[in-house]
């Protein structure tokens, strides 16, 4: 009888633990809605928010790139890279980090 009831303290004490990380979760997804609709962003929110510019722009500067010459398609990844890290600097001033 004693070793049932540990168990069943054992289960439910797991199942509160599982509950409480799951509200932990889901209170840090709806914190983080919050302060994008407010606007009320801290660092991390803004490194990120600039991160994924960073790479979205990166990103058309190499396709562009590619569309630019007929060979570049032969071109390997690594050469299409530095060539658009050396351009990313020249628009906005500091180098491209993939983070």
């Amino acid at each position: 009888m004693i070793e049932a009831i540990a168990i069943l303290a054992i289960g439910a004490a797991i199942l509160l633990y599982a509950e409480r990380q799951s509200n932990k979760k889901t209170i840090e997804e709806q914190s983080y809605k919050i302060r994008h609709l407010t606007g009320n962003l801290n660092e991390d929110d803004k490194k990120e928010n600039q991160q994924l510019l960073d790479d979205y722009h990166f990103e058309k500067i190499i396709r562009k790139l590619r569309s630019e010459d007929e060979y570049a398609q032969f071109e390997p990844d690594d050469v299409i890279e530095e060539k658009a890290k050396v351009k990313f600097k020249s628009l906005y001033g500091y180098e491209y980090r993939k983070e």
